[in-house]
């Protein structure tokens, strides 16, 4: 029995000393974008930042596009454990459609890295094992992205195709952040309005419209 709890403590700790290990590795990542832009970020100087070895970052993530698909994981939790960026579902629907199109465009899609992390994604796209990861990690992304939609947006949840709308949602910020690097700003706010727009179209019900 002493001999058990040993081997549950040991493994506990290095659970701990893993994870404790990604997130600084991760937070490295969000540093080099921030600080020095797309190209300078690869696995050696997120290495170099982080005062670890090449290994140790090949070790937890294994390619670059997997580096940044969890850097974009990251960066989502952290939005989501943020106060402002999910709006109550206690708002009016048209405070909490245009709150959550705006915030989620300005704080996410928008970003540079957003768009980084999809180059990565491309870059690989013909290697299928790697495809697969990337594909397993980012279903466990948008599992996030609609349960914390689920609880600002309540009525979606309970709707037929509540899931495939606000999957609809988030495609189109998706394709509107794609398209960031090549479009002028002032083609995509009536867009973002549109989408906001939609997004109250969705959440309409048969009680009276906020």
């Amino acid at each position: 029995m002493h001999y058990m709890s040993n081997v549950i403590i040991r493994e506990t700790r290095h659970q701990i000393r893993s994870a404790e290990t990604r997130t600084r590795l991760l937070n490295a990542a969000e540093e080099i974008l921030l600080s020095k832009g797309h190209g300078q970020l690869s696995i050696h100087e997120v290495a170099r930042v982080a005062h670890m070895t090449t290994g140790a970052v090949q070790h937890h993530f294994g390619s670059k596009a997997a580096l940044m698909l969890d850097v974009v994981a990251h960066l989502v939790t952290k939005l989501s454990d943020g106060s402002d960026f999910w709006p109550p579902a206690s708002w009016t629907k048209t405070k909490r459609a245009n709150h959550f199109v705006d915030k989620a465009w300005q704080q996410l899609y928008s970003q540079p890295r957003f768009t980084v992390a999809w180059a990565a994604y491309l870059a690989v796209r013909d290697d299928a094992l790697l495809t697969e990861h990337i594909k397993a990690r980012r279903a466990e992304l948008g599992q996030t992205l609609l349960g914390k939609m689920s609880e600002s947006f309540p009525e979606l949840a309970t709707q037929a195709q509540g899931v495939e709308r606000m999957q609809f949602i988030l495609s189109s910020l998706r394709g509107l952040g794609l398209l960031t690097p090549f479009t002028d700003e002032s083609t995509i706010q009536p867009q973002l309005r549109v989408l906001s727009d939609t997004l109250k179209f969705f959440l309409k019900t048969t009680e009276t419209n906020q």
